[in-house]
């Protein structure tokens, strides 16, 4: 029972707060709330103790097994044989022991992949229980998931910080990140580059991260497939917990030559580069081309992350222009700009007669206008959950059904999400399926604020005047100076599309052929006067002035010390975001800093 327990840590840990918040409120109401993994084995009980007394002669302990097969007809065992909520009364039981029980019972399913693992039953004598039991187990089950889903999250997140502070070690290294459970987390490109170089693709890690489950280990590295090598398998320890394993494939001359052969056209970027076509020289867009140029050789949905207004689709044009599927079309869908219903229809396609004013031979839906070729999906994060599991499945299956149809499609389609939320938060509170998302963010782009860019504005704002110039037949026009410093000073809290649409409107309702400062929209009149006429920040007498970047440079290394390394509880320490805070390690240096300082 020690050895069964250990191995349902996980889902016990997310159960007793769920139970013992029980246990207050079925206290002398005659019912006991009951825990079992997915085999039906009893794992732990709480409840009323003149029911658990009770129970014990019935073998309602933990220990006892209540599958259909040894006991019949039962909540439990009916619930995990049939995977839905049920509700077994009196002389319903097979059994004929049980039959003055009446018991609820629903099955606890696996936030990431949906398999059952184990059920949480609501039992009492007939008489102390009553119908809203049921709904009391269903309840109890969904919470025991979110908190599942909670405790995932954060080890993942654990995972990812400490594979990022050692992101040095491996900065030429392909390298395979997979969670506890073997499942695919984060691949980089030079993986991609190596597997292609061997004739695989990355879904090989899918059948290598199964034997590199934590439960598996023992048999892994006796059954590896013939091109790893045991010493590119490490783990990934924290406090003595395994959160996962790494799989680092050192560089060599036969997969970087095929690198070098794969993308040497971006040795010397030529007009015919997609990237170069986009606006910006700094070096966090240098950064975001680089890393793009790469993600568009590779066949694998890329999610865009950043906020709004940053040019992702853009980018995804860029993305499919040099990849692949240029040859194909490119279909964009904003899936925050319809109902539910609208958005599978739109996504799907539908069958004539499919529901009232259908078109008559029905429609096809973006993935089949995209057949070929690449779909944007912008907005990922306000899909509908209940769509989130058929966009899923097109994306494992690569077959899709229209509405009203039962015979599947077959489509080749590159999909490219966009999002400026945190999915990360949407899963951990139910609103995103956390399977989706690892599926989109195997490979994933961030592109920065215009504020973390502030030397690329004054290129955005000719580019933008003479794209105004051009689309609405109107004088080309020049930028004064000052005009420049006020672009400069302000926060762009709508980043380059907030930039394009000041500039258009200055362009098309200047006077004179200069934009100058009265051309300026109110918001932006007093951004220059204000920051740049701010006096330096003095820290001490005579002390000399600090800049700001110093100092929150400084800040992030005083608090990843107090947080001894762990980026998730330095960002909310910080009061920022975890992806925010990456993009600031990353330019201030401190990772190597880190690394050193606490040994990772």
């Amino acid at each position: 029972m020690h050895s069964l327990q250990r191995r349902h840590h996980d889902l016990i840990e997310a159960a007793k707060p769920v139970m013992a918040h029980a246990r207050d409120f079925l206290s002398e109401s005659g019912t006991m709330m009951i825990l079992t993994d997915p085999n039906g084995v009893i794992l732990w009980v709480e409840g009323d103790p003149s029911a658990k007394f009770e129970g014990h002669e019935v073998k309602l302990v933990p220990g006892a097994l209540w599958d259909e097969t040894a006991s019949g007809t039962n909540a439990i065992g009916t619930a995990l044989a049939s995977g839905q909520p049920i509700q077994i009364c009196a002389a319903e039981h097979f059994c004929e022991g049980v039959k003055h029980w009446t018991c609820s019972a629903s099955v606890i399913r696996d936030p990431f992949d949906g398999s059952i693992l184990g059920a949480l039953d609501i039992s009492g004598l007939s008489g102390s229980h009553n119908t809203h039991c049921l709904a009391l187990a269903v309840a109890g089950a969904s919470r025991i998931e979110t908190r599942l889903s909670t405790v995932e999250m954060e080890r993942r997140a654990r995972l990812l910080d400490i594979t990022f502070m050692q992101s040095t070690r491996w900065s030429e290294s392909g390298l395979v990140v997979f969670d506890r459970r073997g499942r695919l987390v984060r691949a980089n490109e030079n993986a991609g580059l190596y597997f292609n170089s061997v004739g695989l693709d990355l879904n090989v890690c899918n059948d290598l991260g199964a034997k590199l489950a934590v439960e598996r280990l023992e048999r892994a590295h006796s059954n590896l497939p013939h091109w790893l090598k045991a010493d590119w398998i490490e783990p990934v320890l924290e406090r003595d917990e395994r959160l996962g394993t790494i799989l680092a494939i050192p560089p060599s001359r036969r997969w970087a030559s095929h690198a070098v052969a794969k993308f040497g056209e971006y040795a010397a970027p030529s007009v015919k580069d997609p990237f170069d076509r986009i606006i910006g020289s700094s070096e966090s867009i240098a950064r975001a081309k680089d890393r793009g140029r790469r993600l568009a050789k590779l066949h694998l949905p890329v999610l865009l992350l950043g906020p709004t207004g940053v040019g992702k689709e853009v980018f995804a044009h860029a993305l499919h222009d040099a990849g692949s599927c240029a040859k194909g079309p490119f279909v964009p869908l904003n899936c925050g700009s319809m109902t539910r219903d609208l958005l599978a229809s739109e996504l799907f396609g539908y069958a004539e007669g499919a529901f009232t004013g259908a078109r008559r031979g029905g429609m096809a839906g973006k993935f089949e206008a995209a057949n070929g070729g690449t779909l944007f999906l912008d907005e990922i994060g306000e899909m509908p959950l209940e769509l989130q599991a058929h966009f899923l499945r097109v994306l494992e299956d690569g077959e899709v059904y229209r509405v009203g149809e039962n015979k599947p499609r077959k489509v080749q389609v590159r999909v490219i999400a966009a999002t400026n939320r945190n999915l990360r938060d949407e899963v951990a509170h139910g609103r995103f399926r956390m399977d989706l998302f690892y599926r989109l963010a195997v490979a994933t782009l961030r592109l920065p604020p215009l504020v973390d860019h502030r030397e690329d504005i004054p290129a955005l704002a000719m580019h933008f005047v003479d794209l105004t110039a051009r689309t609405h037949k109107v004088p080309k026009r020049s930028i004064d100076a000052n005009v420049v410093e006020a672009l400069l000073a302000y926060s762009w809290p709508g980043n380059i599309r907030e930039l394009r649409n000041v500039i258009e409107g200055m362009t098309l309702l200047a006077e004179g052929d200069r934009l100058t400062a009265d051309d300026l929209p109110p918001e932006l009149t007093g951004a220059s006067e204000s920051s740049l006429t701010a006096a330096p920040v003095m820290f001490g007498e005579g002390a000399t002035p600090l800049r700001l970047a110093d100092r929150e440079r400084q800040a992030i290394i005083a608090a990843i010390e107090a947080e001894h390394g762990n980026l998730t509880r330095v960002a909310s320490r910080l009061g920022i975001a975890k992806s925010t805070l990456y993009e600031k390690v990353k330019r201030y240096g401190i990772s190597r800093i880190a690394a050193e300082r606490f040994k990772f």
